[in-house]
């Protein structure tokens, strides 16, 4: 850093901490980033240092005084008693060895620490008194968090019950594992919504819901690491975590207890090789002390403890060039932007391609056809330019222009209210035609065998569909112009079309591809209201009086049936000879059998059915099929390497039948 007069390090605390300021409301009550952490960490080291260096320009509202950010969310506030702290950051390994001899200087001899993942989540404090769940909290400034304790309720390996009446708290991280964001990602892409930047943001976005119903759906994960009033009979870190397992809490079980610092430095070249293949994200490694009366005697700063640090990784780029921007259709009509670039290895791939996700987002990159680009992985899963290389910009380079046409028919692209998404409306558009059918056909919807994408394709570029009704129209003699298309395949796929007119009705409901409509919310109408055509009818107030169904799935259902399409295309499929009728039995229907009036629960791989198949057969013979095991539950029927709600039935001695022996069950 150049030497600065006083009066220049004062302007420039001032801009740092006005930027800053600003990215930790985006990054902290907004959930939303604007910019990576390394650019954040970079613009934070620059202040620390400047303070440092200028100790009278310190002030107590100064960001490297406080720990996380305000709060502003309309969650109830906690009162953390003993303060949630942040925690120091050091991106070398001289720096950790600096760090190592400031500790050993401090207790006046080497010290062991337990080194840790440092899992990119959200800091969580669970509260139990009596060895049940009371309270649980976001970290929010370290003083005041959040009170989120519903929503923790339906976080899977949360204990709701110690096997201990113990009185107590513990903390840890909420997380959320690559696979569920790059998922949760990818449905509010299709729906046009705002994407998440990274796990992190996703799952605090998830964590921190008013309707802990949302929650519910994130599959939202915790590691608990800090015991902050252990039992006398715990006296290190590594001891804590095994008893915090032994109690039930999900820990993270990679952590070593290391007595030098060559060790702790192949501990995190172990971790910096293999955190792509994690499940879940990391951005650095912990360190530590891990005798926990020095940790005690080390005590805190302000902000942090004295007695652990963590080692952030570097961030993970490559610079590419991009060639062409394309713009895809999905089934609801969402225009989405993909930046197509010259391969490059990232993070154990290669990678060409990067979505731009709505034209909000390219503006704001500004992202141009020929520019050098900075590419990273978000969350070491999905590939994300980080910025644009301008010194390295082409002099002819103009502005790219956003698209006003759809690329697959020609009409206008609109922007609906409060939607970032561009979308083509044209229902008769043949990307959003296409898609529509793969998804038809799909085994969640109707279940047509032998039609997938490729054949989908075929089937519209030599115009035999123009929308899912032609589907019951397809002849032998069409069937046989397709490419690679034999007696056997045809015999087959019409087979299969022609058993799928006797589906239940939810599944065409779930099949038409209503947005927000999912195949839960097409069962729960259709059990209600048992007719199709009924429902094509419904008003929202009589959607919305199905429990779990809100205005969102109400009001998109009636616009789709309002329009004359929609109509014409339901009287064509009654006309083909397709079921409108909701064939599930309810329970007071069914026949006295093994299940009937029963509360299950399905885990673990299933061999012979599919999930929602084996579901649906259990409800039919009035079954209450659930999500998770409680003291209610009244069998777990498990498949396969079967996870923690096998462990929970075992805890709780719920009866658990194999999927064969369940299946004999079924068929007496």
């Amino acid at each position: 850093m150049a030497v600065l007069t006083h009066n220049q390090a004062s302007q420039k605390v001032d801009e740092l901490r006005k930027k800053l300021d600003e990215w930790a409301e985006d990054y902290y009550a907004k959930d939303a980033p604007v910019v990576e952490d390394a650019v954040y960490d970079k613009a934070y080291q620059e202040l620390v240092e400047l303070e440092k260096n200028f100790p009278d320009l310190i002030t107590s509202d100064s960001i490297t005084q406080r720990v996380g950010g305000e709060i502003k969310s309309d969650l109830s506030k906690v009162e953390h008693p003993i303060p949630m702290l942040s925690m120091g950051d050091v991106f070398s390994k001289d720096e950790l060895k600096e760090f190592d001899k400031r500790i050993t200087k401090l207790v006046g001899h080497p010290v062991a620490y337990n080194v840790e993942l440092k899992i990119d989540g959200l800091s969580l404090s669970l509260e139990y008194t009596a060895g049940k769940l009371t309270r649980a909290s976001t970290r929010g400034n370290g003083r005041v968090g959040e009170d989120v304790t519903a929503n923790a309720k339906f976080i899977k390996d949360i204990p709701q019950t110690l096997p201990e009446p113990l009185t107590t708290e513990v903390r840890g991280e909420c997380y959320m594992e690559k696979e569920a964001f790059a998922k949760l990602n990818a449905e509010r892409d299709e729906k046009g919504e705002q994407v998440f930047a990274n796990p992190r943001n996703a799952a605090a976005g998830s964590l921190r819901q008013l309707d802990a119903r949302i929650t519910k759906k994130r599959n939202l994960s915790t590691f608990i690491y800090t015991w902050v009033n252990p039992p006398k009979n715990i006296t290190s870190q590594h001891q804590a975590i095994d008893e915090m397992n032994r109690l039930g809490f999900h820990t993270n079980q990679t952590g070593q207890r290391l007595e030098s610092m060559d060790e702790v430095f192949k501990f995190i070249d172990e971790y910096t090789a293999k955190r792509n293949d994690l499940s879940y994200g990391i951005d650095g490694i912990v360190l530590k002390v891990d005798d926990l009366s020095l940790q005690n005697e080390l005590g805190n700063t302000v902000k942090v403890p004295r007695w652990e640090i963590a080692y952030k990784f570097p961030p993970e780029e490559q610079e590419t060039v991009v060639k062409e921007i394309e713009w895809t259709v999905g089934r609801t009509g969402v225009v989405t932007p993909t930046a197509v670039m010259d391969p490059v290895q990232l993070a154990g791939t290669v990678v060409s391609r990067a979505s731009l996700h709505n034209p909000d987002y390219l503006r704001e990159k500004g992202v141009r056809i020929g520019d050098t680009v900075k590419l990273h992985k978000a969350g070491d899963i999905i590939p994300e330019i980080s910025s644009v290389v301008l010194n390295k910009r082409p002099k002819d380079s103009e502005p790219y222009q956003i698209p006003n046409k759809c690329p697959s028919c020609g009409q206008d692209l609109v922007h609906l209210q409060d939607e970032v998404a561009l979308r083509c409306i044209n229902p008769m558009c043949p990307a959003q035609v296409e898609e529509g059918i793969i998804h038809f056909a799909s085994r969640g919807a109707m279940n047509i065998m032998g039609l997938g994408p490729r054949i989908v394709k075929q089937l519209i570029d030599k115009n035999f569909v123009n929308d899912v009704a032609d589907l019951y129209h397809l002849t032998n003699e069409q069937l046989s112009q397709l490419d690679h298309f034999k007696d056997k395949s045809i015999t087959n796929l019409l087979t299969s079309i022609e058993n799928s007119k006797q589906n239940s009705a939810e599944l065409l409901l779930f099949g038409l591809g209503i947005d927000h409509v999912g195949a839960k919310a097409a069962r729960l109408i259709l059990e209600k209201y048992k007719n199709l055509e009924k429902v094509s009818q419904l008003t929202v107030p009589e959607l919305t009086s199905i429990d779990t169904i809100g205005e969102t799935i109400a009001e998109s259902l009636t616009a789709y049936f309002n329009q004359p399409s929609a109509q014409k295309l339901l009287q064509e499929l009654r006309d083909s000879g397709l079921n409108m009728e909701y064939l599930g039995t309810v329970e007071e229907e069914a026949l006295d059998n093994f299940f009937k009036e029963k509360t299950v629960v399905l885990t673990g791989k299933l061999s012979d059915f599919t999930r929602s198949e084996f579901t649906r057969k259990l409800q039919d013979l009035g079954a209450k099929v659930t999500g998770s095991v409680s003291k209610k539950t009244d069998y777990l029927i498990y498949g396969a390497d079967a996870g923690s709600k096998k462990d929970k039935a075992e805890k709780l001695q719920v009866p658990m039948l194999t999927e064969q022996e369940a299946i004999a069950k079924i068929e007496k």
